[in-house]
This record gives structure tokens, C-alpha cells and sequence, in this order.
């Protein structure tokens, strides 16, 4: 005869096997792409400051015949400054630390020409106080790859 509504039967519960039901899932997050060095218009204007801050001292010894300390001094930062320039053009990892230090260099050489000059050395401090910006806040472009 009949024997009443179909009652499902209740599941058994599973057996603790010790781990948690999240960890079938694929939770793994997709490897970083490699870092790619990129020359950004603020770091190539960056070089570019640091360039004519380098030419700028040659040209004054050239023209202008200084005396002998003041020829080596200039001559130094010249070339030091021009190879600050061609680290930053090519994103070397040393060219951000000595692009840094020579926009400190020329803070203070735009420090000193503020007494006699002003307006030449406020542009001077502005200028290098760019270049000290652009490589503090262009580090991930400097990362070795």
C-alpha cells in the first residue's frame, strides 16, 4: 500500500579530513611583470638640467679664463655634472644618488650666487631643486630589473 510522502534521506556529515574546504581554491595571486626601466619625460627633463648645469662651468672656463683653483673646481663640476646627465639618460641605478647630490651641490652654488645675483640664483636653486624632485620620485624607474 502507500507508504507515506518520499523523505529524502539526511546526509551523513563528511569526515574531518583535517583540512579546511577554502584551501581547494585557487587563491594564488598572478606574478608582478617584470620591471621595465622607463624614461619618463620628468627624468629626460631631469638630464636635460643637469646637462646645461654641466656644459654651463666648461663654457665659463673656456670664455672667461678663471684663475687656477676656480679652473679645477669648475672644470670638476662640469664633467662630474655631464656624467650625472648620462647616468640619468640612460637610467643607470647610480645616476639617481650622484643626480641627487649635484642638484644638492647646486642648491647651495644657487645659495651662494643669490647674495650677488638674485635672480640668478633663485633660478638656479628652482632648477636643481627640480631635478632633486624628479629623481626622488622617479626611484622605481632606477630599480635594477
Amino acid at each position: 500500500m502507500s507508504e507515506g510522502p518520499d523523505v529524502p534521506e539526511e546526509p551523513t556529515p563528511a569526515q574531518p579530513t583535517g583540512r579546511s574546504r577554502y584551501e581547494d581554491y585557487d587563491l594564488s595571486a598572478p606574478a608582478a611583470p617584470p620591471l621595465v626601466r622607463r624614461r619618463t619625460p620628468t627624468l629626460v627633463l631631469a638630464a636635460v638640467v643637469l646637462g646645461f648645469s654641466g656644459v654651463l662651468p666648461l663654457l665659463t672656463v673656456v670664455l672667461f679664463e678663471p684663475d687656477g683653483p676656480v679652473i679645477a673646481g669648475l672644470l670638476a663640476l662640469g664633467v662630474a655634472e655631464l656624467i650625472g646627465c648620462a647616468l640619468v639618460v640612460v637610467v643607470h641605478p647610480l645616476g639617481r644618488p650622484i643626480g641627487i647630490a649635484l642638484g644638492a651641490i647646486g642648491i647651495l652654488l644657487g645659495l651662494v650666487a643669490a647674495r650677488s645675483t638674485p635672480a640668478n640664483g633663485l633660478v638656479t636653486m628652482a632648477l636643481n631643486g627640480f631635478v632633486i624632485y624628479a629623481l626622488a620620485s622617479s626611484g622605481p624607474a632606477f630599480r635594477r630589473g
